[in-house]
């Protein structure tokens, strides 16, 4: 490798999947230090994201006996297959039982979970089983720790991973405490505007720099209502759904939950004995811009329950949908846009499914330890070369000595 140009080492590095980046960490001292350094990790992100290359990766929880010790496993196959395999991961917490839940969707390939044995929080990677547990936030006290609601996001102003405590004292106000990975710590901030409405569910999705979650009037069991959370100015915002409360929804009540789908946020209406409605938002925080993606009539499928459908990604060419029967995720099939048919998809030692999370691109976040602000030094060889200059330079290490190496 030594004779290689830097670039195309670097090249090389950055078209790697995050496995097997882990075994070149053993090739020498200096390629361990080059690959943990955070702009490589950066830069290996941004490709992943731009090229969108990697295979489609689903992350499952499993609540399943049967699946212990780890009822964590993942799904990965190619844009628009019908077959794949499901692959065990290691259990993220060490416990003998198994009640660890997956908070709010992947943000980079990380994941928010949470354990209910003794109500641990962590980011965790699974793809390169890195998990960095996190400080209890400061309301987490035995009598409120039960009716947090956790969200997980990324403020890319502070170039900051965050996690959202809320906590529901039923007042006229709810805490909130940000978690910060730079500071390692929580602050509190201004508390959220209640406005007498009710959280719709747990559920907290991140989408655009801010967390998203459904509420609704405290009378009123069918959440209209978007509430956001602006990661990096922590300013609130509300803005409406496309649902109206008339005629076409007096029947039954209708659930909505949020998701993030095609690059847009999300909403589905699971109209019960009727059909299922997604409705995209084009321009995020336009209410103007909300636009129906499909619906799916009850007649259309009769081997599942319409109203119970989640959409969990949709395919390159934007002409499918991946979705998984919400209150029985073990089923999944592609739902085509312009046909209307569907094709189930199909995996190899597929156990039973509690929570799916779509992980997006593979990626090295939380490789380095070390907390960012405190910048890792590549150690000095006898031969440099200036690759990356967009966040400072990245010195990539050739020719290195024989002490160099692991």
């Amino acid at each position: 490798m030594s004779i290689l140009p830097p670039e195309l080492i670097l090249d090389i590095l950055l078209r790697l999947p995050p496995k097997d980046l882990i075994r070149s960490l053993c090739v020498s001292k200096a390629w361990y230090a080059f690959i943990h350094d955070q702009r490589f990790i950066k830069a290996h992100l941004q490709r992943s994201i731009e090229t969108n290359s990697a295979p489609l990766s689903i992350l499952i929880w499993s609540d399943n006996p049967e699946d212990a010790p780890s009822g964590f496993f993942s799904l990965t196959f190619s844009n628009n297959d019908t077959i794949g395999a499901a692959v065990r991961t290691e259990q993220p917490f060490k416990y003998a039982d198994n009640y660890t839940h997956i908070l709010g969707n992947s943000v980079h390939g990380l994941v928010c979970i949470r354990n209910y044995v003794d109500w641990e929080i962590a980011l965790w990677n699974p793809s390169i089983q890195k998990l960095k547990k996190i400080p209890f936030p400061t309301f987490e006290t035995p009598r409120f720790e039960r009716l947090a609601y956790y969200g997980f996001g990324y403020d890319s102003v502070h170039d900051d991973y965050k996690v959202v405590g809320i906590v529901d004292c039923y007042t006229e106000s709810r805490q909130v405490h940000i978690y910060s990975l730079k500071s390692n710590s929580w602050e509190r901030i201004q508390n959220m505007p209640c406005n007498h409405l009710d959280f719709h569910s747990d559920y907290i999705v991140f989408f655009n720099g801010a967390l998203n979650w459904l509420m609704h009037p405290v009378l009123d069991e069918t959440p209209h209502i978007i509430q956001t959370l602006n990661l990096a100015s922590e300013e609130y915002c509300q803005f409406s759904t496309p649902v109206v409360l008339d005629d076409m929804y007096n029947m039954h009540t209708p659930t909505l939950s949020l998701e993030v789908l095609g690059g847009c946020l999300c909403l589905c209406v699971d109209r019960f004995g009727a059909a299922h409605d997604v409705w995209v938002m084009k321009e995020y925080g336009m209410t103007e811009s909300w636009t129906l993606l499909f619906s799916i009539e009850p007649e259309a499928v009769l081997w599942v329950h319409v109203h119970s459908f989640k959409p969990l990604v949709l395919s390159k060419n934007g002409e499918m949908v991946l979705l998984t029967y919400k209150y029985h995720n073990s089923v999944f099939f592609w739902y085509d846009l312009k046909k209307k048919s569907f094709k189930q998809v199909e995996f190899r030692g597929h156990p039973r499914v509690s929570k799916v999370a779509v992980s997006g691109v593979g990626s090295l976040c939380l490789l380095d330890s070390v907390i960012v602000g405190r910048d890792r030094q590549v150690p000095s060889t006898s031969k440099k070369r200036t690759l990356l200059s967009s966040e400072g330079s990245l010195d990539l290490v050739v020719n290195s000595t024989k002490d160099d190496q692991s």
